[in-house]
């Protein structure tokens, strides 16, 4: 995806002096930032931040190359690779887009623009919160210490809360904002839905490994299609959704800016779980809608899920860390994620979820071998048919997103770049 400086007064998102960066403007930038974790290292970990945080550095095709180093409660940066624990070399394109979040590590890896020369991807992947932090302000968001969130009068806020259109705006607005999330029950009626499910079982009979708009797995030995991307472009009462009042009524929760992006980012994709995969994304651990980059291009990203068929742990329901739209932080293991409130959301169909892109979400596999639902009719699946929960998604971004992206575009693009055009899970390609 082309990326460039959006105007000479800007000045973002251009190439950036490697060395004039890491020599002046890195350190004056950590010295306005001051502290960048607590003294016990809350966002590295239960271990202090110098001993979870080896030396990381960064080396240039041409040599060039700079390590950060922990110190104290933040990093300094040295020139060259004396003491560097993990050596990461890249092409400087590449570095100047990690260094405006418009490719994220994982990004990086994927596109296989980045080459771990000595220590671990893992260590780079753990460094990235910390330099987030330190190059844009982002907060961080401590995943060993939660913090409660509260109602607009100071209480414990009710996370299982649900709310309907017909509520005043003002109620699922505030719980949005504080929680990063939002269940809206009963947005779109019995007919609705069942036309729906007609236009997404077309297109999803339609879909085949190889066209670098669908997502497969692999279930008994079987390709299985468990994603379909721009549904918008083969059915016109899927793209009219991003105009009906009622979703640009959702919309507005999130911001009055937001814009309907349904000819890029994605467009109006279905996801599909299903029961028994393997390999590929099927079942998405802890991320964020961000995770390949973009934040400060599409965010605050709004997500609306609109609820195809009944969404329980047996169908692989959405999970959601409340609050974790708030900053930024590493992807958590479930140890992390169990310190703090996971909400998992119960739907029945014509139910919408909303979420913040940046939330930190995770759509675990059903517990159930033939989950409840309508059968998936991918051609390249032979005999007995899977079944699963299906979510219809429309997006909502900022105006900086269609300048920075055009039709047809997405920052999730650049998972087809390896695996013959197979989306692949991060462990696949290490």
């Amino acid at each position: 995806m082309a990326t460039q400086a959006l105007s000479p007064v800007d000045g973002r998102f251009g190439p950036i002096d490697f060395d004039r960066f890491h020599r002046e403007e890195m350190p004056a930038l950590l010295e306005r930032r001051g502290a960048l974790f607590g003294a016990a290292g809350a966002e590295a970990g239960a271990e202090a931040g110098a001993a979870a945080l080896r030396p990381l550095g960064f080396r240039l095709p041409d040599g060039r190359a700079y390590t950060y180093v922990p110190e104290q409660q933040t990093f300094v940066v040295r020139p060259g690779l004396d003491g560097a624990r993990t050596v990461v070399a890249l092409p400087e394109e590449a570095w100047c887009e990690f260094a405006w979040e418009l490719k994220t590590c994982f990004a990086l890896l994927y596109a296989d623009q980045l080459t771990i020369e000595q220590g671990s991807f893992g260590q780079l992947a753990r460094w990235e919160p910390l330099l987030r932090a330190a190059l844009s302000g982002q907060a961080l968001f401590d995943l060993d210490h939660p913090v409660p969130i509260e109602d607009e009068a100071g209480r414990p806020l009710d996370l299982t809360q649900t709310f309907s259109l017909d509520d005043p705006a003002d109620a699922p607005r505030s719980f949005l904002q504080r929680a990063g999330f939002v269940h809206l029950r009963g947005v779109l009626d019995a007919d609705e839905v069942a036309a729906l499910r007609t236009d997404v079982d077309e297109a999803v009979s339609k879909a085949r490994p190889d066209d670098r708009t669908s997502w497969w797995t692999t279930v008994d030995g079987r390709e299985v299609c468990n994603r379909v991307n721009y549904l918008n472009e083969g059915s016109a009462r899927i793209a009219a959704l991003g105009s009906d009042p009622r979703f640009v009524a959702v919309a507005a929760l999130g911001g009055p800016d937001l814009r309907d992006a349904h000819d890029r980012l994605d467009g109006n994709g279905v996801v599909i779980k299903v029961p028994g995969a393997r390999g590929g994304l099927a079942d998405l651990p802890w991320h964020r809608d961000c995770g390949m980059g973009g934040h400060p291009v599409k965010c605050p990203m709004l997500n609306v899920g609109i609820q195809l068929d009944p969404a329980t742990a047996e169908t692989g329901q959405l999970e959601m860390i409340p609050g974790s739209h708030r900053g930024t932080s590493r992807l958590p293991e479930a140890p992390e994620a169990e310190k703090h409130p996971v909400v998992a959301l119960t739907t029945e169909p014509g139910d919408v979820t909303v979420h913040f892109g940046h939330t930190l979400h995770a759509a675990p596999p059903p517990r159930g071998r033939r989950a409840q639902g309508r059968p998936v009719r991918g051609r390249p699946v032979q005999g007995r048919p899977v079944q699963g929960r299906r979510a219809l998604y429309l997006s909502f971004v900022p105006p900086l997103t269609f300048e920075m992206v055009g039709p047809r575009q997405g920052y999730n693009d650049v998972l087809f770049t390896r695996g013959g055009g197979r989306i692949q899970h991060t462990d696949e390609l290490r």
